[in-house]
């Protein structure tokens, strides 16, 4: 019996399984209502210009269920129904329009809306095992549905059915302690877990300084296990959003979104089923409106995120953390309605659309000649293109015509990467994202020389990059662009099939516009403090913002250099250099100095293949703030200051500016 070992018997007491619900609340709402309607005329289907009363009770009905299966398992459960009790016209002063009335009551009225939502939790026991206790991973699971009624109309042309919709959103978080997983290791645990120095005691004596040596083969076998294991922990989300809106649904429904015939529209559909072709099986079970005047579209929508984090550790003050991105969105839309014949139904209209953004690398290229006029990178995009066309014929046996979207994007990723045309992504949805980095160090202050006078030294830097595909569409020339089929296949084994009348191929999706952002937030960041209560920080931020426009095919490109220097000093007990009356001011709290400058150099490049580069925007900006505040108790507080801005434009459209303030500030707090 040892496997019944106390995780064991806790993993069975977490999945005892509760056979009752923990919450359940059930609430009625019953109000009467007058509407003011307009009847239409059945034979000439025009509105009579005589307006009626139409007297309803609002029937509302709301349920909510909450059940712990388990201490790591829990399903939520809510539904609302927005229900009318249709009164006949006149008073309920006779039989007839009372049996009506209770008739309608007894019916549940006739129902406008229903919405439920049904979401589950999920932690897996990972923790409960010795084996497994580094890891962790939490699931939910989440889906809607909603029901909305269509016009009441006494016409059948005008009849339009009724929208239903569903939802669906699984999330997934994971963790992996990598230390845990060291310290299973006897040896790699003292490596992480040095020993704590002892503080003597006024009771014992003062040991006498150890003498003996360590092995420096042991100090330096601990110091390359440190490094080994610099990998501490790794996080990471993945979310999955769908959608499925169909109007022209006929069915109402009866219990838990069903029809009363348990059939219409299907559990799956109930439950967050996504089904591509879920009109046509709805248009085949006799589901779906015959009115051919039906526009709305059918829609499917879906987004997808996905997060990744590493931290690094190579020593106890160096900290290194890696962060990987992606998202996409996308959507697809047709109208799905009876055909001419009224025999069948029709597709009309298919398209699809959506945008996408994923972490990349473009350090290769960040600290060329970007700011100049004639650039080096954008030099080799223009080389990269006929190289990008003459691949795709190799591939393909076709080409696509020079400055095609399929062509400029990936000599546009190649270039500003740093890759070769014969190695780079063709496809504009790169698949993989790469990783983004920040570091942080803070060991300067514990070398000799510097400890003495340094509180603490760090040092910070800063990289990240993303491109992004601004958005995109399909091609007319496509109709199969269903969002099951994912965008990362095309140009990357999925290629164009169309051409156009010069025998070039025809892009599947059409693209406005695709992005690259990079920043060094900072380059090099520098914040000291001194054991004089001195504070010092400075800190050069770069950023570059590249937009490739396909429909004239430039690049407009926007750089960004930011240098800022902050310093401040605290004193209290502070002299002042005059007297009053024959005796020294002194001020017993504190007052603190203050002083902020930078200088921002912002410029905009509109760079165009075989022409003229221009810069159309750009300035250097100037700033200058000093301040002195002084803490007259716990509620007052006095600050002077002065601030100083200058803007160069480097364009001749734009003037330059300057802007001087100045003053005094009394701020009084009121709170305790």
């Amino acid at each position: 019996m040892k496997f019944l070992s106390s995780p064991f018997l806790q993993l069975i007491k977490d999945f005892n399984f509760n056979p009752l619900p923990s919450n359940l609340s059930v609430r009625y709402d019953l109000d009467r209502s007058f509407s003011k309607m307009t009847y239409r005329n059945a034979n000439t289907d025009a509105q009579n210009s005589v307006p009626n009363f139409q007297k309803f009770f609002i029937f509302n009905r709301t349920y909510n269920v909450r059940w712990s299966l388990a201490k790591s398992l829990s399903i939520d459960y809510a539904s609302r129904i927005n229900a009318i009790i249709d009164e006949p016209n006149g008073d309920l002063n006779n039989q007839d329009s009372l049996d009506i009335v209770i008739a309608n009551l007894k019916k549940f009225g006739r129902t406008k809306t229903f919405d439920q939502n049904i979401s589950a939790n999920y932690t897996v026991p990972l923790d409960k095992f010795p084996l497994t206790n580094w890891l962790g991973a939490e699931y939910r699971y989440n889906v809607g549905y909603n029901w909305k009624a269509g016009p009441l109309e006494s016409i059948d042309s005008l009849k339009l059915g009724n929208i239903v919709q569903n939802s669906q959103e699984q999330a997934l978080s994971g963790r992996i302690d990598m230390v845990k997983l060291y310290n299973k290791i006897g040896f790699l645990k003292g490596v992480n877990t040095p020993a704590r120095p002892k503080v003597p005691t006024p009771q014992t004596k003062p040991t006498q300084p150890d003498t003996v040596r360590r092995p420096p083969e042991l100090k330096a076998i601990k110091g390359l296990l440190r490094l080994i294991m610099s990998l501490r922990n790794i996080t990471g989300t993945y979310s999955l959003n769908q959608g499925t809106i169909l109007p022209g649904f006929t069915p109402v429904p009866y219990l838990f979104g069903m029809d009363k015939g348990w059939n219409a529209p299907g559990w799956g559909f109930v439950l967050g089923q996504q089904d591509p072709e879920f009109q046509i099986k709805a248009g085949k079970n006799g589901w779906l409106t015959t009115n051919q005047k039906l526009t709305t579209p059918y829609t499917q929508n879906q987004m997808k995120d996905m997060g990744l984090r590493a931290s690094l550790e190579p020593s106890a003050d160096l900290k290194i953390q890696l962060d990987v991105k992606k998202n996409s969105m996308t959507s697809y839309q047709e109208i799905y309605r009876i055909d001419s014949t009224g025999f069948a139904y029709e597709s009309i209209g298919q398209s699809r659309l959506g945008s996408y953004k994923t972490s990349i690398l473009t350090i290769n290229t960040a600290f060329k000649n970007n700011s100049s006029i004639n650039s080096t990178v954008f030099q080799q995009f223009q080389e990269n293109i006929p190289l990008v066309q003459d691949r795709f014929t190799r591939i393909t046996g076709n080409s696509y015509e020079t400055q095609s979207q399929d062509v400029l994007i990936p000599a546009f990723i190649a270039a500003y990467t740093g890759k070769s045309t014969e190695t780079v992504n063709l496809s504009p949805f790169p698949a993989i994202p790469i990783p983004n980095w920040r570091l942080d160090y803070t060991g300067l202050s514990k070398l000799e020389g510097l400890k003495e006078i340094f509180q603490s030294i760090t040092i910070n830097h800063a990289y990240n990059s993303s491109y992004s595909v601004v958005n995109y569409s399909n091609s007319l020339e496509y109709s199969d662009v269903s969002i099951n089929n994912p965008v990362e296949d095309y140009n990357n084994g999925m290629f164009a099939s169309r051409t156009n009348a010069k025998g070039e191929l025809i892009p599947v999706y059409v693209i406005s516009q695709v992005m690259i952002s990079e920043q060094f937030a900072p380059l090099v960041g520098i914040n000291l403090r001194t054991r004089s209560k001195l504070n010092f920080r400075f800190e050069y931020k770069t950023k570059r913002d590249l937009a490739l426009n396909i429909s004239n095919s430039q690049i407009t490109e926007l750089t960004s250099k930011d240098w800022s220097v902050d310093l401040g000093y605290t004193k209290n007990n502070m002299k002042l250099p005059f007297k009053t009356q024959g005796r020294v001011i002194t001020l017993k709290n504190d007052i603190t100095f203050q002083l902020n400058m930078s200088i921002a150099n912002n410029q905009t490049i509109q760079r165009k293949i075989n022409e003229v580069n221009t810069i159309t925007n750009g300035n250097l900006n100037y700033q200058l703030r000093p301040n002195i505040s002084y803490l007259v108790n716990q509620k007052l507080r006095v600050q002077a200051y002065y601030e100083r801005s200058i803007n160069e434009p480097l364009v001749t459209n734009t003037y330059r500016r300057s802007t001087t303030r100045a003053g005094v500030k009394v701020l009084f707090n009121l709170s305790q």
